[in-house]
């Protein structure tokens, strides 16, 4: 991004961000718009073209693919006219009358004025057309019955646009931009018995396609012990060095989102953040725990450990002299003793660009067998996690097959 499109994206956002019935419908608008809704990353499978589609959606019921958003007429939304992509946006409602399944975050996009959608739709418009028509969707009866969306949406969905939280603005601003634009619920909130949010839980921390979405209320075991300017730096570049590493789909929302977020806008979604009513988290904080930094007894689990993590991660830890110097205790992911993202980031590895910090970690999906992955992350939990959960084949394999198509 050149240096002086934050300052003209200031210039166009410089009110209430939700106010948006009166600002201008722009692609240049829309296409900032885009980036906080991080619509790219759905709705572009890995290799394909931007906004095609095909990304695969796993979910109890089966997999869902994200729809192709091109202004192709055929195989895109190139057809549509303005009230139809509203109807979508606002209503969960194709054209032809179908309902949405909402793994498309209509529930969070209804908020949105009608200005930003009719922005984000002039943005979609100027991009190249991709004839392309992704796979059809993999559901089991009855949730592949279009018509069940009808009896969820009485149960889970309200229609309607933003209203204030607050009598702040910025914490209206950021509440706006996570909970309509960012729909960070979506990930970091429980879900009930019909898979509708639990709003009771409000980002107490989710698991989603296989990962774990942290807790981020203001709990201290969720981001109640980081400073500002810490949150700030994660939101932006996916990595707060020696505290909290993005991976997964948070990683491809600081790639395809936050990292283009004006700072104006980061301190508002912090300040919505810090008013969010804290649930408590689950996994332990760094000093809620005991490390243990002497070997377990595990030899074959402490080799592997030795081969592949010490040149970028210290044996005791700590980073030391690795290009990435880091402290494992600090990591949700080590402390966490369901592990699940701790098994995931060994199964597939990081690749992330942040604002300023880009990250890389290789994945061991094809180089290491279940048992290998099991043993080593135990090693790690007990080692330097503090608990004491075995983890076994079938978790590895329960986490292969979820990540498997992503």
């Amino acid at each position: 991004m050149c240096k002086a499109l934050p300052l003209l994206l200031l210039a166009t956002l410089n009110g209430p961000v939700w106010a948006g019935e009166g600002a201008s419908i722009d692609a240049k608008r829309g296409e900032y718009l885009t980036q906080l809704g991080n619509c790219q990353s759905c709705h572009t499978r890995k290799d394909g073209l931007p906004f095609a589609g095909g990304v695969a959606f796993i979910t109890p019921f089966g997999t869902l693919y994200s729809t192709n958003i091109t202004p192709e007429n055929t195989t895109g939304i190139g057809a549509w006219n303005d009230d139809q992509f509203l109807n979508a946006m606002h209503k969960g409602i194709r054209p032809d009358g179908a309902h949405l399944y909402p793994a498309f975050p209509y529930t969070a996009y209804t908020q949105l004025s009608r200005n930003d959608v009719l922005s984000i739709l002039a943005y979609l418009r100027s991009r190249p057309s991709v004839v392309y028509t992704p796979p059809a969707n993999e559901l089991r009866f009855p949730f592949d019955q279009r018509w069940i969306i009808k009896g969820w949406k009485l149960l889970n969905f309200r229609e309607g646009r933003f209203n204030e939280v607050s009598s702040n603005e910025q914490i209206n601003r950021g509440a706006y931009l996570s909970e309509a634009l960012g729909h960070c619920g979506e990930c970091h909130t429980p879900r009930t018995w019909s898979q509708g949010l639990d709003r009771s839980l409000h980002y107490a921390g989710a698991r989603q396609q296989g990962w774990t979405a942290w807790n981020i209320t203001s709990d201290l075991r969720g981001i109640g012990g980081w400073s500002d300017e810490k949150l700030m730096n994660y939101l932006r570049n996916g990595h707060q060095r020696g505290e909290a590493v993005a991976g997964g789909p948070m990683a491809q929302v600081v790639s395809g989102s936050l990292r283009f977020l004006t700072d104006e806008d980061l301190r508002a979604m912090v300040a919505y953040l810090r008013s969010v009513p804290a649930k408590p988290g689950t996994v332990p904080t760094h000093a809620e725990i005991s490390v243990k930094p002497e070997a377990q007894g595990n030899t074959d689990a402490e080799a592997l450990f030795v081969s592949l993590c010490e040149s970028c991660h210290h044996p005791d830890g700590q980073g030391l002299g690795g290009p990435y110097p880091r402290s494992f205790p600090n990591y949700s992911a080590v402390r966490d003793p369901d592990g699940t993202n701790l098994i995931r980031v060994m199964l597939e590895g990081i690749e992330r660009k942040g604002m300023q910090d880009e990250a890389f970690m290789p994945g061991y999906r094809a180089f290491l067998n279940d048992d290998q992955i099991a043993s080593l992350a135990t090693y790690i939990g007990h080692r330097f996690g503090g608990h004491t959960h075995v983890f076994s084949a079938q978790d590895v394999a329960r986490q292969r097959e979820a990540g498997a198509g992503q």
